[in-house]
């Protein structure tokens, strides 16, 4: 497992978080429609995000995860909700800005540690930012370490977890089968699919299929937030496969 450094995810953190602030003071940015979320206005996403911060905060204060009907969901309002996002963005912030080496509980064997929450919050902010900005008809810009980044962790972290604990549940077949390489900002990914379960590696890959290209566009790919146009696929049913499963992976 190899992170960016803390300090990385908080500016990221901020920076995102502050441009989503910026974006909603705009007249009528909160009832705009979020493409990727059917049915969810930017204000909806808003009281989404909030929450999960608030969330995420009480889990580590904790020690486990908070119960999920516990989370304040926001006040009625456009100027209320704004400020009480405002104030749970400063929440996460005060619980993820210490020692990213500290133990903390988190949903990820792997990384029981403060840093995987600066990591998770720096990444799930981006991808709402770039929801907020595609709901105004902007296009996003992702930096591209960062997005190399959140590929891997969608990739060795979410995929791996998600697929035996939800994936039948989420309706994948236990018979699916795929073995792809993921490429992008010079580093590779050995991907395998096997019914419920995923086996991913880090490193060269020897698959014969494969997905490769830009960072930004692998990520916005695997959050379904964009479709495969700006990278190479070679092999069209494993990485379709790959694709299916990651949709209920970052639901």
């Amino acid at each position: 497992m190899t992170r960016l450094p803390s300090e990385r995810y908080l500016a990221a953190l901020d920076a995102d978080a502050g441009r989503i602030l910026d974006l909603t003071r705009t007249p009528g940015a909160l009832a705009a429609a979020v493409p990727a979320c059917p049915g969810w206005t930017v204000a909806d996403l808003v009281r989404h995000l909030g929450g999960v911060y608030l969330h995420k905060a009480e889990s580590v204060r904790l020690g486990r995860r908070a119960p999920d009907d516990e989370v304040d969901q926001g006040p009625a309002g456009d100027e209320a909700l704004l400020a009480w996002f405002a104030e749970a963005l400063a929440d996460i912030r005060s619980v993820v800005g210490g020692d990213p080496e500290r133990a903390a509980y988190s949903w990820w064997a792997a990384d029981q540690t403060v840093g995987f929450w600066a990591r998770r919050m720096a990444q799930e902010t981006l991808v709402h930012r770039v929801d907020v900005e595609q709901a105004l008809g902007l296009a996003p810009d992702v930096d591209e370490a960062l997005a190399a980044d959140g590929v891997d962790e969608v990739l060795v972290a979410f995929l791996p977890v998600w697929l035996p604990a939800d994936g039948a549940a989420a309706g994948v077949r236990d018979d699916l089968r795929a073995h792809v390489a993921v490429a992008a900002a010079g580093r590779e990914w050995d991907v395998r699919v096997e019914g419920l379960s995923a086996v991913v590696a880090a490193g060269p890959s020897g698959a014969v299929d494969r997905v490769s290209g830009p960072a930004d566009a692998l990520l916005l790919w695997a959050w379904g937030r964009a479709g495969s146009a700006g990278f190479d696929v070679v092999g069209e049913e494993g990485v379709a496969v790959l694709r299916e499963v990651l949709r209920g992976a970052t639901q």
